[in-house]
């Protein structure tokens, strides 16, 4: 296995819990939301409405970031999104949409990345590094 990976191996079994928790707990209720059609980010247009009155640099944010995804960019969406939730001010469903949002990319680049995705090891790999720069 490529020593990066390891990494996101050991990070890949809390976070299908973790997805595995928040499937099972909004779907008897059904989350009150209308899924976004496939892709990157699918759902994420749920969220959407969570930043519709949100300050015009925060929602230029959100919607940059699922821009990012819609161009398979999750790196940069990610990134994006990690900064966003920086931000002073920030609603209980923003952050909790921000929240999904990365853990969504996040589990999404370690599945694949664990199948030999290139692409996916290497955005893991840069959000790793940004971590690490910020001091995290």
């Amino acid at each position: 296995m490529h020593p990066d990976l390891a990494p996101a191996k050991r990070l890949l079994r809390p976070l299908a819990a973790l997805c595995l928790l928040l499937l099972l707990a909004c779907a008897p209720a059904g989350c009150g939301r209308k899924a976004a059609p496939g892709g990157a980010g699918a759902g994420a247009g749920a969220d959407t409405k969570a930043f519709l009155s949100a300050p015009p640099e925060i929602k230029a944010a959100w919607d940059g970031a699922l821009a990012a995804l819609q161009t398979n960019n999750q790196a940069e969406a990610y990134l994006t999104l990690s900064q966003l939730r920086r931000e002073v001010g920030l609603t209980p469903d923003q952050k909790a949409a921000i929240d999904a949002q990365r853990a969504a990319i996040n589990l999404q680049l370690a599945a694949a990345a664990q199948k030999g995705d290139t692409h996916a090891a290497e955005a893991l790999s840069e959000i790793r590094k940004a971590a690490r720069t910020r001091g995290r």
